[in-house]
């Protein structure tokens, strides 16, 4: 049994018109997850553990949601009741060698596992039996249906659930406020949204139509990803939430501000739009649900050489402000700044920006050294990839900055088969001199700065 079919809430709209993008006809093979495990040191009762994992389904509605359709405007439904999607593996019995081998593949499996949209359930749990008293437990979710916030929410809600099943804790807390309140579209008059898309089509127009990277000339392979970190210092990041608080402003804020200095510095542009994501969990009790709530804002500016370090903070604050003061979704913005956008659709978000820009949450948290991690983005079997959709690609694996949520580190997130490692380097380098700049000459022209 379901309820009726309904259409993607405004936090999955982007995130759609990404997937269908890259995988128009299945985009549930992209692998398009968030992933997290956990460690308990304890004997699990597997039958109880599999109980556990009914009763967070039963809680949160997003665990229970399906595709009714896939199109470019797809009917979900939130069913009745789902089979427990756990996996249990005993590994006690292998080498130690061969456990670790083991364990490290079927995570990897897990981490960017393909789900059947149609049938569902859209996310897994896995119970890895290491040691009679060590288990590894591990979520992944389709990212149409939770944000990074919401691993951490399972994780939590199905430790609770599993020692109330043991008698070791009390039922699990009634929720304070239900998905689709979480989710529900905001009531604005004709006039406040006409104002609202006049505000995005003066704010991102004209759209970007060049990177702030330079691209390598050779056939890339688009579907390579790498993730290069760097460690801020601690007395550096204490220094920086101190200075943001005395300028009223959110560390956040400052670290997106730093990044914004660095391209405009790098790049000799006046005029850069980044794209960004707020949790979107303002109501009181959204932090307890598991579902997708970011919203994407695009935080365009127009700073001088001329001006300050601190002006250009200011310059950040107010277009960021302005932004989330006119949050859309996807859609409503697309359809505002671009007039072709139902014809060319699917026409993903990737284009309403110069570079990216991210706070992890704390499963997402990127190395914290100058490691470089790479993987290999999942292309559904049988592309072809013509001129377009290759650019696409290309700006898919256009570098991003992610900061750690602990502000501990920093990393790019690109392409390494497209932009050099030591570029990357030397990005991190130069952002972790902005940040020292501000707090040392807070007056000096960004001209002036002195990059790396």
């Amino acid at each position: 049994m379901s309820r009726g079919a309904s259409r993607l809430a405004r936090s999955q709209q982007a995130l759609w018109e990404f997937v269908c993008c890259f995988a128009p006809s299945d985009p549930g093979v992209l692998g398009y997850n968030v992933f997290e495990t956990t460690t308990w040191a304890e004997s699990v009762d597997v039958n109880l553990f599999r109980c556990a994992v009914a009763d967070v389904a039963a809680r949160h509605d997003a665990l229970r949601i399906v595709f009714e359709s896939i199109s470019i405007e797809p009917g979900i439904r939130v069913l009745d009741d789902v089979e427990p999607p756990l996996a249990f593996t005993d590994l006690t019995a292998e080498p130690a060698s061969r456990r670790e081998l083991l364990r490290g593949s079927i995570l990897g499996f897990e981490r960017g596992r393909a789900f059947d949209l149609h049938a569902g359930p859209l996310w897994s749990v896995v119970l890895l039996r290491e040691a009679p008293d060590r288990h590894t437990v591990a979520v992944t979710l389709f990212h149409l249906v939770a944000d990074g916030w919401s691993t951490g929410v399972l994780l939590r809600d199905l430790r609770a659930a599993y020692l109330a099943r043991t008698g070791a804790g009390p039922a699990l807390r009634p929720l304070k406020l239900s998905y689709a309140a979480a989710t529900a579209d905001p009531d604005l008059r004709p006039a406040d949204r006409r104002r609202r898309d006049e505000f995005w089509r003066r704010t991102l127009t004209p759209l970007p139509d060049a990177w702030p990277f330079e691209r390598s000339p050779d056939r890339p392979d688009v579907t390579a990803e790498a993730t290069l970190g760097l460690p801020i210092e601690a007395g550096l990041a204490a220094r920086l939430h101190a200075f943001a608080r005395a300028q009223r402003i959110t560390p956040f804020l400052l670290y997106l501000a730093a990044y914004r200095i660095l391209l405009g510095a790098r790049t000799g542009r006046p005029r850069l739009v980044l794209g960004t994501a707020t949790a979107g969990r303002d109501e009181p009790g959204a932090e307890d649900l598991v579902g997708q709530f970011t919203n994407n804002v695009y935080v365009a500016t127009t700073i001088d050489p001329g001006t300050s370090l601190l002006d250009a903070v200011g310059l950040v604050r107010t277009s960021m402000y302005e932004a989330v003061r006119h949050t859309a979704s996807f859609t409503e913005i697309a359809r505002a700044v671009n007039p072709d956008f139902d014809a060319m659709r699917p026409w993903p978000f990737l284009l309403l920006y110069h570079s990216w820009f991210q706070s992890a949450a704390p499963a997402d948290d990127p190395p914290p050294d100058r490691r470089e991690v790479r993987s290999r983005a999942r292309k559904p079997a049988g592309t072809v990839l013509d001129e377009h959709a290759t650019r696409l690609w290309a700006k898919r694996g256009e570098p991003g900055l992610v900061v750690r949520h602990d502000r501990r580190g920093a990393s790019m997130r690109y392409n390494p088969t497209i932009y050099p490692r030591a570029t990357m380097l030397e990005t991190l380098e130069g952002y972790t001199a902005v940040l020292g700049a501000l707090l040392t000459d807070p007056g000096r022209r960004v001209g002036d700065l002195e990059l790396p």
